[in-house]
């Protein structure tokens, strides 16, 4: 079952049970749209640090263009492949008039969506200066090639992106229309494993990018610490209030420790880097003192 059928039948049981007071079932759901809508806003905002440290320092140095490519179509997969599986619900919402029950968990899915479409617009916007050809004034020829290169590639793989993401949902959109109930949940089956495998392996390149650098330079430590905290905020709401089974939620637990490891080995690096530089403070104030070597 996905996660609108879960949020739909949890809502409608909230409404509808006769175990319950009217009191209680108005609490819980109270509860249960502060929680969405406070997913919902804090996905929003969890990416503003990543935004303001990439414009601030005006590159994208340590930051993984693979880690924002896989996060962008595994957000894209699971909107569609949920919007896919609650299709009939979707469809019949105005009838049962459940509109917004149904509706409510798919805007949440967007959120990330979106975040993740302007993560990668900065990504484009200023790579440039990461693979800026000034810096390289007098090196070898081959370097400049290979830098032209490689940042020419960037900017054709995200043209390349672009038309996979509008195909995707051109097809997605296709089967909606032309196809029959059990070939749309199939195909919405599909697109959420998917989802699930790129958002389990989309940490991967950051990980081994910030453990290469030994630094995270434009990466913002903030709003990682924030994401992983939501993913556990996520984990609560789905397994708590939306009674979500282990697998449903196993890729936000295993995305939360990805990032949350990813915070502490750049805290980690960093206070190993601060270090290095007083030893080395260290080191030539000796040098400037002694008068041997002066």
């Amino acid at each position: 079952m996905s996660f609108t059928d879960q949020y739909s039948n949890y809502s409608y049981k909230m409404v509808n049970t006769n175990n319950s007071t009217d009191t209680d079932n108005k609490s819980m759901s109270i509860i249960g749209n502060v929680m969405v809508w406070g997913l919902i806003l804090g996905t929003l905002l969890s990416y503003t640090p990543q935004y303001y440290k990439i414009y601030k320092s005006k590159t994208t140095k340590g930051v993984s263009e693979k880690s924002i490519i896989f996060g962008v179509y595994s957000c894209l997969f699971n909107v569609l492949g949920t919007i896919q599986q609650d299709y009939k619900r979707i469809h019949d919402c105005k009838k049962n008039n459940n509109c917004y029950d149904t509706w409510i968990p798919i805007v949440q899915l967007c959120s990330p969506f979106l975040c993740m479409i302007a993560l990668y617009w900065f990504y484009l916007s200023y790579v440039s200066e990461e693979y800026s050809l000034v810096a390289l004034a007098g090196k070898d020829d081959s370097i400049l090639v290979s830098t032209y290169l490689e940042r020419l590639s960037i900017y054709r793989r995200g043209r390349y992106n672009l038309f996979f993401s509008i195909a995707i949902t051109t097809i997605s959109l296709i089967i909606n229309t032309l196809g029959g109930d059990h070939s749309i949940t199939l195909c919405g089956e599909i697109f959420n494993v998917i989802s699930a495998i790129l958002s389990v392996v989309m940490w991967i390149p950051q990980i081994i990018k910030t453990y290469e650098l030994k630094s995270a330079h434009a990466l913002s430590l903030v709003a990682l610490s924030i994401h992983s905290f939501g993913c556990f905020v996520t984990i609560f709401y789905q397994s708590v209030i939306m009674k979500q089974n282990f697998l449903v939620i196993s890729n936000y637990l295993i995305g939360g420790l990805c990032e949350g490891s990813i915070v502490f080995m750049a805290l980690y690096y960093k206070r190993q880097n601060r270090i290095y530089k007083n030893q080395l403070n260290a080191l030539s104030n000796e040098f400037s003192e002694d008068h041997y070597y002066n």
